[in-house]
């Protein structure tokens, strides 16, 4: 019997599940599973390889997970191996837990009624649990359609990939002790998923020598080499070069040989620090997935350089204010406002004020795959560095997502596991509301988790006006939390708003529920004259409550969207 398959050996870590699961999904989609097919065993694969992690091995990412596939005959088998001494009852016998409202107990249930046959064993060596299901219709797609579908994968993969490595980047930065330690894990992440021939490191001559000599030892830094042209450009002008034919950077004896590659500035607070160079000697070029990739690398590096090379030379006591200003500096490099013009059947006035204590409002509208738009307003609570790192990964997982296609459903739920998981026992967290635009701006999808509720404003002479408010907690306080979607017609004139709470509270004016009303009625009395005369009653209104206070005390962001003819 001809079996095809593969077999994969993982540390005993929930985050590396979603590269067990994106290779089944491969394997499957090119030997020709039906859509339900490959749904259901990515369903078996979760569960299986989820259990063999936390109950079998504790996640304890020092053990391993095996996992192996393989079809043929017209049958799928799936086989996962753990050091554990497995469950206590059965799988062939397992059924639903008595408890409906129980969190668990569910998945051994489930791999059963998903697979023809189970069978397990137990042995001084770990648990084994082997699954198999008949797919009588099961082929290997022919040669020009494997190619296409490799292509697709290969990208697909790569998504997942750089997601896997901006997860860590983020436990890499909270617990290196040492800049370089920090740096020699992220690039060696970041080697991994950008295929290249040469990559390097550039420090800026005005860096602090304490950092020079520090990031100097690392293999990819090129801290003794005379920086050419290319180098030289970026450092200088602090802009990205990418070159797709070497006679564009014809002159450079440094990058001689190379077809194609990219130098990124690293930079923070308008000032740039290094530059990152990746280069290969042939085509294909750096697509958009890996540009994004090593640009959100670079934009992490940027501060974390700002902020060791700020730390240097100053007291204990500064700290706070170091913290704040580098914070102020994340805000502005990593949380920058959305250019909204006018566009084809929609406008958007998008505002923002921000506190120098404060550095957590992140708003944002970007396109979606289909060709729809999603609006964000997310509110990070807490202040000064810590603050504005959790808004910037919230921004960077909020992206990759969309650019990847998860459904809008699973959308608000992929970013409270992110904050779940980076956050950890950290007592930070954030409200968060998301609007799904349709394609034929006819529809508006609304999610809200902890934040200040959405309004709906109809654009007809009767003046109807609808809330959206939150459905479930703040993201990052708990892992498995249900959240609601609400659906909201649009008509020609209809807007959408959306604020942070820095708007309507403020010590010694109104606040709470009475803030908040007041801040709507202000928006209904202006809603005609559009998101600009908004702003700015707003604005009056607060400088009116507080009298010579020149600085905001909390950030104050406003989205006004409305859907034209």
């Amino acid at each position: 019997m001809d079996f095809q398959g593969q077999r994969l050996k993982i540390p005993a870590d929930l985050q590396r599940l979603e590269e067990a699961r994106a290779g089944l999904v491969a394997f499957l989609r090119k030997m020709g599973a039906t859509v339900d097919d490959v749904a259901r065993w990515e369903l078996v694969l979760t569960e299986a390889v989820a259990n063999a992690i936390v109950h079998g091995s504790g996640q304890d990412a020092r053990r391993d997970i095996e996992v192996a596939w393989s079809a043929g005959g017209g049958q799928v088998r799936l086989e996962v191996t753990d050091s554990g001494c497995g469950p206590q009852e059965n799988i062939p016998g397992a059924k639903l837990p008595a408890d409906p409202l129980q969190t668990s107990g569910r998945g051994l249930f489930l791999i059963q009624q998903s697979c023809d046959r189970v069978e397990q064993w137990r042995g001084p060596e770990g648990f084994r649990l082997v699954m198999w299901r008949n797919l009588p219709g099961l082929v290997a797609a022919d040669e020009n359609s494997d190619q296409l579908l490799q292509s697709a994968l290969a990208e697909i993969s790569q998504c997942y990939e750089s997601l896997a490595a901006f997860y860590r980047l983020g436990d890499a930065l909270i617990a290196a002790e040492r800049l370089a330690d920090f740096f020699r894990q992220a690039m060696g992440d970041l080697a991994k998923v950008i295929p290249h021939d040469r990559m390097t490191l550039h420090l800026q001559p005005g860096l602090r020598a304490e950092l020079r000599e520090e990031l100097g030892c690392l293999p990819f830094a090129a801290c003794g080499e005379v920086a050419g042209p290319v180098v030289e450009r970026v450092l200088c002008e602090g802009h990205e070069l990418i070159w797709q034919d070497e006679r564009e950077i014809a002159g450079d004896a440094s990058w001689e040989g190379f077809a194609c590659g990219v130098c990124e500035p690293l930079r923070a607070g308008g000032v740039t620090f290094g530059a990152l160079a990746f280069a290969r000697r042939r085509v294909p070029y750096l697509n958009a997935a890996e540009l994004g990739t090593v640009r959100t690398y670079a934009d992490l590096f940027g501060i974390a350089l700002a902020n060791a090379n700020n730390a240097i030379g100053r007291e204990r006591e500064q700290q706070a204010l170091r913290e704040i200003e580098i914070a102020a500096a994340m805000q502005a490099d990593l949380l920058p406002l959305p250019l909204t013009t006018s566009q084809s059947g929609w406008r958007a006035v998008v505002r923002r004020r921000c506190a120098r204590t404060v550095a957590g409002d992140y708003v944002d509208v970007c396109p979606t795959p289909d060709g729809g738009l999603l609006l964000a307003m997310v509110d990070v609570m807490g202040k000064g560095m810590s603050a504005a790192l959790l808004a910037g990964m919230v921004r960077t997982a909020l992206r990759i997502h969309v650019d990847i296609g998860r459904p809008f459903e699973r959308l608000i739920h992929d970013l409270n596991g992110v904050l779940c998981q980076q956050t950890g026992d950290l007592t930070l967290f954030a409200t968060c509301a998301l609007v799904r635009i349709s394609p034929d701006r006819r529809r508006a999808f609304i999610v809200n988790a902890g934040h200040c509720p959405v309004l709906w404003l109809d654009g007809s002479v009767n003046g109807a006006s609808r809330e959206i408010a939150p459905s479930g907690p703040p993201l990052g306080l708990f892992l498995e939390t249900e959240y609601i979607v609400e659906e909201q017609a649009l008509a020609s004139g209809d807007q959408l708003v959306l604020v942070t709470d820095g708007l309507y509270e403020w010590a010694g004016g109104a606040d709470g529920a009475a803030g908040w009303t007041r801040l709507t009625e202000l928006v209904q009395a202006r809603r005609r004259a559009g998101g600009e005369a908004m702003w700015e009653a707003m604005q009056e209104r607060i400088r009116a409550a507080l009298p010579g206070e020149t600085e905001a005390r909390d950030d104050q962001t406003l989205l006004v969207w409305e859907r034209i003819p």
